[in-house]
């Protein structure tokens, strides 16, 4: 894979990237997004997005997930994963997580079934609004079932 210099990420919250594969930074803007978007800029600057690459094992193995509740001191119960393939929606389930499927062109016929909740894109109108009360109300839901 061919390494890039990444630049401009300071406005964004990112700080001391040097270089980074192209398909990787691709997710980390795409993950930071949608991290943005749920939290507001200013908890988003703060959360470490993790990647694939520092987990022995790839989806859908939880090691990922089990890492992030771990690095946040938090139950896996307490967590809502934002996926967007099955695969993804395994590895969440296998960590004991809540998650919630954003789906896309490549994997929008997925057997998505055992998500919380599917959305065809990020604040889907009109039914439900993808935002940190949407998710606080899926983790909610565990504890009055």
């Amino acid at each position: 894979m061919e390494l890039q210099r990444v630049r401009g990420f300071e406005s964004k919250g990112f700080r001391d990237l040097e270089a980074i594969p192209s398909s990787l930074s691709f997710l980390l803007l795409r993950v930071s997004a949608i991290v943005s978007c749920l939290l507001g800029p200013e908890r988003a600057e703060k959360i470490k997005i993790f990647a694939g690459d520092v987990v022995p094992r790839k989806k859908p193995d939880p090691a990922i997930y089990i890492l992030a509740a771990t690095t946040l001191g938090v139950e896996p119960s307490s967590c809502v994963v934002v996926e967007d393939s099955a695969i993804g929606l395994a590895a969440a389930k296998a960590a004991g997580m809540k998650c919630i499927v954003t789906k896309s062109g490549y994997t929008a016929e997925e057997d998505l079934v055992n998500a919380d909740a599917v959305f065809d894109c990020i604040g889907d109108p009109p039914e439900e609004i993808f935002d940190l009360a949407f998710c606080r109300g899926l983790l909610e839901k565990q504890y009055v079932s």
